[in-house]
């Protein structure tokens, strides 16, 4: 599911090497800055953050710090915050070749993306999260699903359930739906995958619908997927639209008033959501241009095939006689309320941009999430405890990530703004920390160049 400006004694040549176990070991100091440690939300002043072996060691008052001689010392006009998750990320399938896979991870590193969680997953990927663990590639720290599960890899309930046990033996963390299951299929995937444990998330079918989704106890519903069908009775002669829809076909037919229903039912079934809202928004808003979105931060680092084939896809889908500007703000509005009213639930919301898909490069479109956040109505606070307290919550994590306190991984934002100040806050990273290891802003925009040289 993650920055900051330095005065430090540094070898430069380390810019350009792997993130290395020894790296990961070294002893940090950062040493005189706010921290913001999502404990609450109150920024102290004139502290120092002492990391060892990839853990806090120790954070306080800069005048009671022990620096160890030993330690690289970062000292500055910081805020420091906890690295950012984007749990619904998506790493390049290994026929776009291992160094696109690399880029990608490298690019959320470089927005602050300390965790990830992949959704669409490949063996390739597990070798992947594997090397990020050792510290062997600059990358975040990788979770993963398998290859989906939906009408095209599913033939049977049996097919099904084998498809579980060969993901579960492959090591997968989690399994991920697409639609087309049917509700035979479904209840064979969630009920094998419940016998052995594992989570299973993603997508809601047209046959399954939310609430089977919710009593079954999917880890996370993604999209805010089958809540507008919900919301409009679930039409029964419905048929599926287009997988982008997520509903906005219903926008005219939405019962508002079952909202809080929906709310509450979720908040009941211990079900995340992880909304994607930058996705649906770079579809369907229609006061975003493509001409606009083209030239947001992080697309130089998208090759021009790719902004060719994102561009076409929105300016056909909002030429179809489907498409209407009203309807498509009605949608994005309703998506708004759906999103706040599982928040003040007490429904869990965690932050994912769905990148890189429309308009979304890796890791700055995280930083848009953010910002629609908090336009739908959470405070700077509630946005980013999505991307780092809720996170460690539901990893089952609380107090040992997404936090600043001793023993608590070592994933930092290094920022020259006060990030509760700030959102979207991509332009103010001065450094970031992936478990023990220090990126200083250099270090940072050597390794984004290299990434946009390869598109050359």
């Amino acid at each position: 599911m993650v920055l900051r400006f330095l005065t430090l004694i540094f070898v430069s040549v380390a810019v350009l090497l792997p993130q290395t176990s020894a790296l990961m070991a070294q002893t940090l100091a950062i040493q005189d800055v706010y921290v913001l440690s999502m404990e609450t939300d109150q920024v102290l002043d004139h502290q120092t953050i002492i990391v060892k072996n990839g853990l806090i060691q120790w954070v306080g008052n800069a005048e009671s710090a022990e620096v160890p001689d030993n330690a690289m010392v970062v000292t500055g006009n910081f805020y420091v915050m906890p690295g950012l998750a984007e749990m619904h990320a998506h790493i390049p399938q290994p026929g776009q070749g291992e160094q696109a896979m690399k880029d990608a991870l490298m690019l959320y590193l470089s927005q602050g993306i300390t965790t990830i969680r992949g959704m669409l997953g490949h063996p390739a990927h597990l070798e992947l999260r594997e090397q990020a663990a050792a510290g062997e590639i600059d990358s975040p720290r990788i979770f993963t699903s398998g290859p989906s599960f939906s009408g095209g890899s599913v033939d049977s309930p049996e097919q099904a359930r084998q498809m579980v046990r060969q993901q579960v033996e492959a090591g997968y963390d989690l399994l991920k739906f697409h639609p087309g299951l049917t509700v035979e299929e479904f209840r064979a995937i969630t009920g094998e995958a419940n016998s052995y444990g594992i989570e299973f998330s993603g997508h809601i079918s047209h046959d399954v619908g939310l609430e089977r989704s919710l009593n079954a106890g999917q880890g996370t519903i993604d999209h805010l997927d089958r809540y507008m069908e919900f919301l409009a009775g679930d039409p029964e002669d419905r048929d599926d639209p287009n997988i982008i829809f997520f509903g906005y076909d219903l926008a005219d037919e939405v019962d508002e008033s079952r909202i809080e229903l929906a709310a509450r039912l979720t908040e009941q079934a211990g079900v995340w959501n992880v909304p994607t809202h930058t996705l649906l928004h770079n579809v369907f808003n229609p006061d975003l241009s493509v001409e606009r979105m083209r030239n947001w931060p992080g697309m130089e680092y998208i090759s021009e095939s790719t902004l060719e084939n994102w561009s076409g896809y929105v300016q056909n889908l909002r030429a179809t006689e489907d498409y209407d500007a009203d309807k498509a703000h009605r949608f994005l509005d309703i998506r708004d309320k759906m999103l706040l009213a599982l928040h003040e639930t007490g429904a869990g919301l965690m932050l994912g941009a769905d990148a890189p898909q429309i308009f979304n490069p890796p890791g700055f479109s995280a930083h848009r999430e953010l910002n629609l956040l908090v336009e739908a109505g959470l405070t700077p606070f509630e946005a980013l405890k999505t991307g780092t307290v809720n996170v460690s919550s539901y990893l089952n994590e609380t107090g040992r990530a997404g936090i600043i306190v001793p023993g608590a991984r070592a994933d930092l934002l290094l920022l020259d703004a006060n990030p509760l100040e700030t959102i979207p806050f991509q332009d103010h990273i001065k450094g970031v920390v992936s478990a023990g290891k220090y990126y200083d802003r250099e270090m940072l925009d050597q390794l984004l160049l290299q990434v946009k040289n390869r598109l050359d």
